[in-house]
């Protein structure tokens, strides 16, 4: 070890004793904390901006980000499951149902910006949220599932077997949310599966040779990581994605033009959760910045992103109505093209701020080439 490590050993070590204190366990020198952070503020006590860019640093803090969302995902799928059976043998209601299926699509909302790593080599995009729909694709795949004998409707397995239009969240939506179609037992299968899909997620993570192993391993005899800064490049493009995924799809999409909307082309417009899904979308990507990223960002830059966070989820509540709906009428269309310039403006504040402190620029991402 050396004698920089050690003193910073040192410092940490006292630290960790420091009332209203928490520590992150350290894996590679036990009872020694890789970072403390003020309880009240949940950032790091020493000063970043200085210069110099910690990225196993970043990368530590990132991956335990990264394992709370896919975890919350694996908990969420998990329940839905337990409340789909419910509902369909009548010990649950309706309204419990469409709560939880409300809370797992919220829970997959900040993995959306994630297209690398276990959710592309596992094509779990697409399988766990099928849109943009522009054939009906869910709604076909959904008739081959009805089709079937109810045991083989409500089994996981045999959902796994059909295409990916029947397999996740706009599946369920389309079950339970259009006149007509019968809900059950088809979404105790199809939840089942985003379940099984979920702890694959998580495993390809965080099970033993995973994703993050990988990450930990950057150097370069490494197959993706040549460096460290090569994940932090990675995870910083991800979140560009992300809200470039928000403005041009999610509200591009159903915004038209001003002489024609597309209201059905708005994700989960069934529903109505398309403005709660770009809610935690973004709040998924703030966590990255403020609990990943942050000890590495100078204090002004990191006030000012936060800011700019709380502004864009602002505009979000102020449209007050389903984007489905706002899109259609003159006035409240103006709340959603001020939502789409913010999310811009966001993009372009991250460059500005967050992307320098770091010393990164985006590469490519799912978005490139579409």
């Amino acid at each position: 070890m050396t004698a920089k490590l050690t003193l910073s050993a040192a410092v940490l070590s006292v630290l960790a004793g420091t009332a209203g204190a928490q520590s992150i366990e350290n894996k590679e020198a036990p009872g020694v904390p890789l970072e403390t952070h003020s309880e009240e503020t949940g950032l790091p006590y020493f000063a970043p901006g200085r210069g110099v860019v910690d990225h196993d640093a970043i990368r530590r803090r990132v991956l335990e980000v990264f394992d709370r969302q896919f975890g919350a995902f694996v908990t969420e799928t998990q329940a839905l499951t337990d409340v789909a059976k419910a509902y369909c043998g009548g010990t649950a209601d309706e309204a419990a149902f469409k709560q939880q299926f409300h809370d797992t699509w919220m829970a997959w909302a900040p993995l959306d910006s994630y297209q690398f790593g276990p959710i592309e080599s596992q094509g779990a995009a697409l399988t766990v949220n099928f849109w943009p729909d522009k054939k009906n694709f869910v709604g076909r795949a959904l008739r081959d599932l009805l089709k079937r004998p109810a045991e083989e409707q409500s089994d996981p397995a045999v959902v796994a077997s059909l295409s990916v239009g029947a397999q996740g969240l706009p599946a369920i939506e389309m079950l339970t949310y259009t006149d007509g179609v019968e809900t059950c037992p088809a979404v105790i299968g199809v939840a089942g599966n985003l379940h099984r899909i979920a702890v694959e997620l998580h495993d390809g993570w965080f099970a033993e040779g995973g994703w993050a192993d990988l990450a930990r391993a950057a150097g370069p005899d490494n197959p993706v990581y040549l460096e460290p800064s090569e994940f932090t490049k990675v995870v910083y493009t991800a979140l560009d994605f992300g809200l470039t995924r928000i403005a041009d799809t999610r509200l591009g999409r159903p915004l038209g033009t001003y002489e024609r909307s597309n209201p059905t082309q708005a994700e989960a417009w069934r529903s109505g959760l398309s403005n709660d899904i770009i809610v935690a979308q973004l709040k998924g990507i703030e966590d990255v910045v403020r609990f990943g990223f942050a000890g590495d960002i100078a204090e002004n830059n990191r006030s000012w992103i936060y800011t700019v966070f709380e502004q864009t989820e602002g505009r979000v509540d102020s449209i007050g109505m389903p984007i489905s709906e706002a899109v259609a009428d003159p006035m409240s269309r103006i709340r959603v093209e001020g939502l789409q310039s913010k999310v811009h403006y966001l993009q372009s504040e991250m460059d500005q701020e967050i992307g320098p402190n770091l010393g990164v620029e985006t590469g490519f991402s799912a978005a490139d080439g579409d």
